[in-house]
């Protein structure tokens, strides 16, 4: 598995911090969130999505935050 478009700019890096928080700041699990494909992203990773536009990161991490408090995704 590789961290698609890790490179560090703002989208990446916000979505990447979001996702560790309901990760438990694991790194491995972490990865693995953010390079899966949801079925809430229109057959997108997270990572794909919140690099595509301020929309996109918005919307994953308002997904990320629907987890937080329990939505199943």
């Amino acid at each position: 598995m590789h961290l698609v478009g890790a490179t560090g700019e703002r989208p990446t890096r916000v979505a990447l911090e979001a996702a560790a928080r309901i990760c438990a700041d694991d790194l491995l699990s972490t990865i693995f969130f953010m390079n899966k494909i949801h079925l809430w992203l229109g057959g997108q990773t997270p990572l794909e999505l919140a690099e595509q536009s301020d929309e996109g990161l918005e919307f994953v991490i308002d997904m990320i935050g629907a987890t937080e408090v329990g939505v199943y995704i």
